[in-house]
């Protein structure tokens, strides 16, 4: 149903940028939370979409699965650009520039498994992680270098909801 797949990576799409501008929040811990909810919201509406049963610790219990196994230097990354921003002023910039990308790619990755696993019939209860864990990283990576701007540095800002990357001014 191509109208169900629009809706899915419109859906995924939305909620990316919302984990990336979450990334942005200068209270450490709070932008991991925030993300965290994100990325459940999204798998809550993908199975919505889909009409699977949701289990909101069940799918938890996934996504840690699942990250967890796949990258956990981008997590230990993730959480040290959570916990840099306690340190003033240059803590929060350096949490500013490491947050919303690794956000904005692990919620998108995060996705684009989820709708695939539901658009062949899947359920969360027949959720195979290690047979997607590989699937996961190339879409982490994918999501990764698609955050990168043509300098080749991750954008410092909230990504935007237009079709094209925004142009960093100056």
């Amino acid at each position: 149903m191509v109208d169900r797949k629009k809706r899915a990576q419109e859906l995924i799409k939305y909620h990316s940028y919302a984990s990336g501008a979450f990334g942005l929040i200068p209270v450490p811990g709070a932008d991991v939370a925030a993300v965290s909810v994100a990325q459940l919201n999204l798998i809550h509406k993908l199975a919505k979409l889909y009409e699977i049963e949701f289990a909101q610790e069940r799918t938890r219990a996934i996504v840690g699965a699942l990250m967890g196994g796949v990258m956990p230097g981008a997590l230990s990354s993730s959480v040290l650009g959570s916990a840099v921003k306690a340190v003033p002023f240059i803590g929060t910039a350096l949490g500013v520039a490491v947050m919303p990308a690794l956000s904005l790619a692990a919620t998108q990755a995060l996705g684009r498994v989820f709708a695939q696993h539901f658009e062949t019939g899947g359920t969360l209860l027949d959720f195979d992680v290690e047979a997607m864990r590989e699937h996961f990283r190339k879409e982490f990576e994918a999501a990764r270098n698609d955050a990168k701007d043509e300098s080749g540095e991750a954008p410092a800002a909230a990504p935007q909801m237009e079709e094209q990357p925004a142009q960093k001014a100056g």
